[in-house]
């Protein structure tokens, strides 16, 4: 292999091989956050918190970007659909 072809295989990731088989968003009880759990068929786990502001219904979930990078881009915007929606039900909107 020359050497150009090895640093391009480096510079260029790796498609993930796990799919999401199920995935949870609710309310952290007592708690300003959202939990986020997501299960892959390699039987991994990623689990996140996601905080939010009760005032403003406004949040931050940077993981975001690796979620779309391990599960797609379609899942991430399933996602974070899923995230706003919890987050407007708690805060009234």
């Amino acid at each position: 292999m020359s050497r150009n072809r090895a640093a391009v295989r480096m510079l260029v990731p790796a498609m993930s091989s796990y799919q999401v088989t199920k995935y949870t968003v609710q309310q952290v009880p007592g708690d300003d956050q959202v939990e986020v759990v997501i299960h892959a068929s390699d039987g991994n786990k990623w689990e996140y918190g996601i905080p939010f502001s009760r005032s403003t219904g406004r949040y931050m979930f940077e993981e975001i970007d690796v979620i779309a990078n391990d599960f797609g881009d379609e899942f991430a915007e399933e996602l974070t659909e899923k995230i706003e929606a919890t987050v407007d039900a708690i805060v009234g909107k």
